[in-house]
């Protein structure tokens, strides 16, 4: 890796299974080079009635009858280039039913999600398709008597986002496809954002809907399965309904509280369905997002050409010691633990010559002042 080692779908779960609101990830797509995600996520959502048909409302469910839902998600998403990304999420959702006669529990680890995202186009706005593939750990076949806290079948998705950030508005929207396993319909996820940042504080708002593409496998024999919802969940159409079409919000407040640390809180309300649960939800999310550039520069790095001079020499040598020096050459020291004996290389000695002493010295300059004195004497 080169360089040692914010954000994607709120509502990943909730846009392409019609089911949980949990905030997995962002739906507006940051992208930072080696930047990597660990976020901790919770929902709750509480349902007492159904959508039956589009514009008819809500249908409460028999006898005072209620369905909740928590879910736990643990979400990581890597980004290894400034355009890319790759995400991951486990969850645990814990689900109770409750009617006239039992209420019902569920709790345990329910899929696996895993995929990647890209910017596609950047120009005068971004788009950013995602592909996506949820693996069960559970599956429903309609006869077991636990509250069912998950669709329980194989999925794989693709989507586009288009956004803009305009500065202190940002506007984004998707439109995709989700394929469905076990006979169930696929489904058009759809939805459209708006967010307002004011310094450390980011404000959103949310229209998200799935739409039913195709038939379910049951769809002539829708009451069987509406059957099997009444005794195990309370009759909420919540998981395992026949042709699901949902139109939810989100609205959510998130706090950046600095480069490393984010906080969110979300809620919402469903709008309009058929067969699908009527019912508000609530949640958040921390985030923990580390930079793995941090500690490391990046060092730019020239090339040398061969440029010959007037004297046939390169010009890649006509550089100074102390531009191609580095504090090492300095301290070069040349090894001599090779097995040579190293006295033969040592400089012979050269004789000191021996300095005249004072009193010589002395002695000499008297006697030259003494003849001086005798040839004046003579003449």
């Amino acid at each position: 890796m080169a360089n040692n080692l914010q954000c994607l779908s709120a509502f990943l779960v909730s846009l392409l299974v019609a089911s949980s609101t949990a905030m997995a990830f962002d739906n507006y797509k940051e992208f930072r080079r080696d930047r990597w995600d660990f976020e901790l996520g919770t929902n709750f959502f509480y349902s007492e009635a159904n959508y039956e048909n589009f514009g008819d409302g809500s249908t409460n469910l028999t006898s005072g009858n209620h369905y909740q839902l928590l879910d736990m998600d643990f979400s990581t998403r890597y980004m290894p280039a400034k355009n890319w990304s790759v995400f991951a999420s486990g969850t645990m959702s814990s689900a109770q039913s409750k009617n006239s006669v039992a209420t019902r529990t569920n709790t345990s680890f329910t899929d696996f999600i895993g995929g990647l995202d890209f910017i596609m186009y950047d120009g005068w706005a971004q788009l950013v398709p995602e592909f996506g593939l949820l693996v069960p750990f559970q599956e429903v076949n309609g006869t077991g008597d636990d509250a069912l806290n998950s669709e329980g079948i194989f999925e794989f998705w693709g989507r586009i986002t288009a956004q803009k950030d305009f500065g202190t508005v940002r506007m984004y929207g998707w439109l995709g496809y989700d394929y469905r396993g076990d006979g169930r319909s696929s489904l058009l996820p759809w939805g459209a954002g708006l967010q307002l940042k004011a310094n450390a504080l980011r404000f959103g708002a949310e229209l998200i809907g799935s739409q039913s593409l195709s038939d379910d496998k049951d769809t002539n024999t829708k009451y069987i399965r509406n059957a099997y919802l009444q005794n195990v969940n309370a009759g909420s159409y919540k998981f395992y309904s026949v042709n699901p079409s949902l139109i939810d919000t989100l609205f959510y407040a998130t706090w950046v509280i600095d480069s490393k640390w984010s906080l969110q809180v979300n809620g919402g309300a469903t709008v309009a369905g058929e067969n699908a649960a009527a019912g508000f939800h609530a949640g958040g999310f921390i985030r923990y997002s580390f930079d793995m550039t941090e500690g490391y520069t990046e060092e730019s790095y020239t090339p040398t050409t061969y440029t010959p001079s007037a004297t046939g020499r390169s010009g890649m040598y006509d550089r100074s010691d102390t531009q191609i020096s580095t504090p090492n050459t300095h301290k070069f020291k040349e090894a001599t633990d090779d097995g040579v004996d190293q006295k033969q290389f040592k400089p012979r000695p050269t004789k000191k010559k021996k300095k005249k002493s004072d009193a010589n010295l002395q002695q000499q300059l008297d006697k030259t002042e003494f003849e001086v004195e005798l040839k004046r004497g003579g003449h």
